[in-house]
């Protein structure tokens, strides 16, 4: 009688939860890793002020926490109202609205509309306590 040898089948092990573990490290890889462009370089970058553009006049619009509204061109203030600033902008491309941080919202929204109305093409807006 032939004696039947039994194959053994090598057991494989699962790699789900290795593939598991990878994907955790290199997630855990990407968080905390910082990208330097210039690290491998020796650069110096140069120091500078910001230069604008054009000598054109800096325009600001402020406006305090009573709703004052005050026009600073070249941080000459002069007292204003929304309904004369419009012969005050002509030809302005960019003004700045500064605003108290405790004033309502829809005092800004009114300056921005009238700005808008009156040919103001770009408005940025900075608050102050």
């Amino acid at each position: 009688m032939k004696r039947r040898t039994k194959r053994r089948n090598l057991a494989t092990p699962d790699l789900t939860p290795l593939i598991d573990v990878v994907f955790l490290l290199l997630i855990f890889f990407m968080l905390v890793t910082t990208f330097d462009r210039y690290s491998g370089f020796k650069l110096e970058l140069p120091k500078g002020d910001m230069i604008s553009e054009t000598s054109k006049a800096m325009y600001e619009l402020v406006i305090d926490k009573d709703e004052n509204h005050f026009l600073l061109v070249d941080k000459v203030s002069n007292p204003i109202t929304l309904e004369t600033i419009g012969e005050k902008v002509l030809n302005v491309e960019k003004i700045t609205i500064s605003a108290d941080k405790n004033l309502k919202y829809e005092a800004v929204v009114k300056a921005i509309s009238t700005l808008k109305n009156n040919g103001v093409d770009k408005v940025e807006l900075n608050f102050y306590e």
